[in-house]
């Protein structure tokens, strides 16, 4: 239990195991922030929209972030898992608000979104879809969701 208090995601549900990867659902799901990254990066460049390339980079930081914290965890990890977030925030308003004209998201960027914000608060541990063990996390799929959001968005944009 001692393992558990000391990791910080706990409260990401998916129970800590020993090692270097505390939690490797949650930790290999992370990668797809990595690969959002990637996608992005390359439709910004292709469309000159210099705005999402920082979104692109943000939400690398990011995906190295999540795996830095579910994996081994630790303040570190916490510190560059929350910088990440941040920048990815502060890059996707700042792209969003550099276009213009300014255009909805799509009904294929609501709908992701909605569901990752969905999953993230119901599969939280002690949420009624938080099964620790379970080799399914719901906080990995939100990862796979928040990412694919990601991605439809720049595509919008």
């Amino acid at each position: 239990m001692s393992e558990l208090r000391a990791h910080v995601a706990t409260s990401d549900c998916e129970a800590v195991r020993p090692g270097l990867v505390g939690q490797p659902a949650n930790t290999v799901s992370s990668l797809g922030f990595v690969a959002a990254g990637v996608a992005i990066d390359r439709m910004a460049r292709h469309r000159g929209r210099p705005a999402w390339r920082a979104v692109a980079a943000a939400a690398a930081v990011e995906g190295v972030g999540s795996v830095a914290y579910h994996g081994p965890g630790g303040a570190w990890s916490k510190g560059l898992h929350d910088a990440g977030l941040v920048a990815l925030g502060a890059s996707l308003l700042a792209a969003t608000g550099a276009a213009r004209p300014v255009r909805p998201p799509s009904r294929r960027t609501v709908a992701l979104t909605t569901a990752a914000v969905a999953l993230h608060s119901l599969s939280r541990t002690g949420g009624p879809l938080c099964a620790r063990r379970s080799p399914l996390q719901g906080h990995a799929l939100f990862h796979v969701l928040a990412a694919a959001a990601l991605v439809s968005a720049a595509h919008d944009a």
